[in-house]
């Protein structure tokens, strides 16, 4: 998905940290306390940002603060941000010194290894309504496995999105394909893809994206063992899958150079007119009319069949808070849907992570255009959406599956055997 330049940073998913030992001491699970929320709000906290304090979005940060210290008096909100680069580290350096922020932006991945040290504070045995009034499907992103195999989730849903599907109308009306009746599941997408392909004589093509992660998660596989200590995604189903991406590869229904350090990537290549279809965030058909003046207004979105990839922020909540309610109760407050509504109208093509965004016409009904429909698909995909892979998984892991899964598809290996050998490496790196 496309992100607006002042969020990029705080975006980006470190999914290595889970593997750097964050957190310092034990590795016990979650903590468990309850707090209590009967006694009148007072005292201080420190609320954590990443690289968000700019003239866009301080304004905001200033007015909620207000709001919230209005309604609360006696209360004090000190915002930090911290910038883009470097935020793992200082997370290290605050765990390390007992300096964790009460309340602190996390993305999923970051939110992982201190959740697993203990450090925040288990939002599952506090907040009775989270899975009704937040996004399940962002509140499952933010649960972990504790050591008596329980799952509790230790981040409120706040700024998020997905991606749904992009379709070149008149690529698609030239090579035989009706953008009125377009694919509805992986196996119509490939019966597609064989279309385009023979009716522009290989010229054309509809399918670009890699096989890979996503993918596997598609088919239902769980990523791990149910104990979460291990990697058990070499199931016949991914097999399967990947099979079929083998005989598509064969047949040529993908762009030569996919499997090769000079493949682009999808989204260059249907801005180029290579393929007819791509994936983005629901802000995309706006963004490709005023870029790619080519593609305007012959572009269609439609609903991602495909499981529908999950980026996420969240607020969390240090388990070693000396202000246990008042953080709560801030943490609540900033990701209520009023204020995330707020919020994502200064940052176009995320999604509020709120049950209740559903009843606002902007997510709810289209008004008749691409992009309405588009913004209408988004957070319907939100509600589907997941993580391509588990907070375990690092780059260097999928480094290894990319290189197995390319020998597969050149028909050098089976596609189980490239599985195998995926699970056996991230199993090797885990234990290390």
């Amino acid at each position: 998905m496309r992100i607006p330049a002042p969020l990029v940073a705080a975006v980006m998913a470190v999914t290595a940290l889970s593997a750097c030992g964050i957190g310092g001491g034990q590795s016990n699970g979650a903590a468990q306390q309850k707090v209590d929320t009967t006694d009148q709000l007072k005292g201080t906290i420190t609320f954590q940002t990443w690289s968000l304090k700019n003239d866009k979005f301080t304004p905001y940060f200033d007015k909620l603060i207000a709001d919230f210290q209005a309604q609360h008096p006696g209360t004090t909100i000190n915002w930090i941000d911290q910038p883009g680069d470097g935020y793992q580290t200082k997370l290290n350096a605050q765990v390390a010194g007992n300096t964790l922020p009460d309340v602190v932006n996390l993305p999923m991945d970051l939110a992982y290894p201190l959740a697993k040290t203990g450090n925040l504070l288990d939002l599952s045995a506090n907040v009775p309504t989270l899975e009704s009034d937040w996004v399940k499907s962002v509140v499952d992103a933010y649960k972990y496995t504790d050591v008596n195999g329980g799952k509790s989730a230790f981040g409120f849903p706040w700024y998020t999105g997905t991606d749904v599907l992009y379709w070149n109308k008149e690529m698609l009306q030239k090579d035989g394909l009706d953008p009125q009746n377009l694919p509805k599941n992986r196996e119509d997408l490939l019966a597609a893809a064989k279309v385009m392909h023979d009716k522009s004589g290989g010229k054309d093509f509809l399918l670009s994206s890699f096989p890979g992660a996503s993918d596997i998660t598609s088919t239902g596989t769980s990523w791990m063992t149910p104990d979460g200590k291990k990697f058990a995604f070499n199931t016949p189903q991914a097999a399967a899958l990947l099979d079929k991406y083998r005989q598509a590869f064969k047949d040529g229904l993908f762009p030569p150079g996919i499997l090769t350090s000079d493949y682009q990537g999808n989204a260059e290549l249907f801005k180029k007119r290579v393929v007819a279809m791509t994936t983005s965030g629901g802000d995309a058909i706006t963004n490709i009319n005023k870029d790619t003046p080519s593609l305007k207004d012959k572009v269609v979105p439609s609903e991602n069949f495909l499981t529908p990839p999950l980026y996420t922020q969240g607020l969390s909540i240090s388990a070693k808070s000396k202000n246990l309610p008042l953080a709560l109760a801030f943490a609540k407050f900033a990701t209520n849907n009023d204020n995330q509504i707020a919020f994502v109208k200064l940052a176009p093509g995320f999604l509020p992570g709120t049950a209740a965004a559903a009843n606002d016409p902007v997510y709810s009904k289209s008004d008749g255009t691409p992009q309405g429909d588009a913004s209408v698909f988004a957070f319907h995909a939100l509600q589907q959406a997941k993580l391509a892979t588990p907070p375990q998984w690092s780059p260097e892991m999928n480094d290894y599956l990319k290189q197995q899964i390319t020998l597969a598809m050149t028909g050098k290996q089976t596609s189980q055997q490239a599985l195998d050998k995926g699970v056996d490496k991230a199993n090797s790196m885990l234990e290390q």
